[in-house]
């Protein structure tokens, strides 16, 4: 241990005192100290504080320093170096020798492979689509136009599918690109790419930027512009009103309604006028089918959105969330019955609508019950029953949303069969065969 020589000052009012540490030739210290304190009733003048730097003198030399590390090293490259001279000691496990060769290869293995790399390189891209939600969107544009009256045509049909999955794709990559501290606050979202570090907000921003151009330009030269104009708006209401909502009010799910009921608008409006009554029952179809879809979901994770500081209905007013997703699960009846009604689909559709209808809206109305029933005044106050009644609609709640994922395609599935004059040629003379 290097000895020490300093020497410091003290001066605190009528109080000096001087130290002085002195090297010894052996590792101990020696500190001499006098007392300059003067009679207590005077008052010394104050002294310049001594800021001089202290000195330290190692009682060791680099070379010596410079020689223990040296060993230090040379007894760790001893302790951890395993080769063929090495004496093998008495070890509860066999020891193999890596081949270095095939170590090589399978390290070059990745870098060779192309599909690997190109699939590493667009995967994250195609995440920020939400390619589930995307396709969702997509069906629900295709189908409308499907159902639309006038006369349609493969080229129409190919630039709506590719212009409106390229503007949902741009609609989504904005969403991401803005909620990543949020979203890595719950377990839904916590495996997205931004929220992964696989891509940056920014090239987020510059993949939507080239999806929703180029999307909302197949739109406008393929369709006409005047579903590019709702493509482009739908962009804006999601990623901006919507996105921007979610965490001020609870008015936030109804704006993220009404982004859903813009592509059957776009799917109607490819082939149709925007003035025939059917193609708003289409889109109310699909703006009421959100509420008890998303309401059901959001319910059983709740404490996520609250946590993240998302403003849901499911923990602001549980109540409310369960009474709109049984209000708007019922609105689906009258809204099916407009479309046999203004001579889109046939009577018979009112029957195999009713049936799905009905299956979603029973399960709606056993979650809006049960937590009507939670939030008496009788049970909220009784700890024991709340909780296994939450528990109950969380069981309802959950059975409402996976009804809901099936409700959709098929009430949209069953109006295609039902296209009111499809199944005529069975019955005219034209249709029927002559021996």
């Amino acid at each position: 241990m290097p000895a020490l020589c300093a020497t410091y000052l003290i001066h605190s009012g009528n109080l000096r005192a001087c130290l002085r540490i002195v090297p010894l030739t052996k590792p101990s210290v020696v500190i001499a100290y006098r007392h300059l304190s003067k009679s207590s009733s005077k008052i010394a003048p104050a002294a310049a504080l001594n800021t001089a730097p202290i000195e330290f003198t190692p009682n060791t030399s680099a070379a010596s320093l410079h020689e223990r590390s040296t060993v230090i090293k040379d007894a760790a490259r001893s302790a951890l170096r395993c080769n063929d001279t090495t004496p093998t000691p008495a070890l509860p496990f066999d020891v193999k020798r890596v081949d270095k060769a095939n170590r090589a290869a399978g390290r070059k293995l990745p870098a060779a492979s192309g599909v690997l790399s190109a699939y590493a390189l667009m995967g994250p891209y195609i995440q920020l689509a939400k390619p589930r939600l995307t396709v969702l969107v997509m069906l629900s544009a295709i189908c409308s136009y499907a159902l639309s009256p006038y006369p349609a045509t493969v080229l129409e049909l190919l630039s709506l599918t590719v212009g409106t999955t390229l503007c949902s794709a741009a609609a989504n990559g904005i969403n991401m690109g803005r909620e990543p501290d949020f979203d890595r606050q719950m377990m839904r979202t916590q495996a997205r790419p931004v929220v992964r570090g696989l891509v940056t907000p920014m090239q987020a921003y510059k993949f939507s930027a080239v999806s929703g151009v180029i999307g909302t330009a197949i739109l406008y030269a393929g369709v006409n512009p005047t579903v590019a104009l709702l493509g482009a708006s739908n962009i804006v209401l999601y990623s901006w009103f919507y996105t921007s909502l979610k965490r001020k009010h609870i008015i936030n799910t109804w704006f993220g309604a009404i982004t859903g009921a813009i592509p059957p608008l776009m799917g109607w409006a490819a082939a149709s006028p925007l003035t025939h009554p059917g193609c708003w029952c289409l889109a109310g179809l699909l703006y009421a089918w959100q509420f008890p879809h998303f309401n059901t979901l959001s319910h059983n994770i709740r404490n996520e959105y609250k946590n993240a500081g998302h403003v849901m209905t499911a923990w602001k007013n549980p109540k409310l969330n369960a009474r709109v997703a049984l209000r708007y699960s019922l609105l689906m009846f009258p809204l099916c019955f407009g479309l046999s009604y203004y001579g889109i689909t046939d009577w018979t559709y009112q029957i195999d609508s009713a049936l799905v209808n009905g299956w979603m809206s029973f399960w709606a109305f056993k979650f809006w019950w049960q937590q009507r029933y939670n939030y008496s005044k009788k049970v909220y106050n009784n700890k024991a029953e709340f909780n296994k009644g939450m528990v109950l609609a969380n069981v309802y709640a959950r059975k409402t949303f996976w009804v809901s994922v099936l409700h959709l395609p098929a009430v949209l599935i069953l109006a295609i069969v039902h296209k009111k004059g499809r199944w005529d040629w069975l019955f005219s003379d034209e249709g029927k065969l002559v021996a």
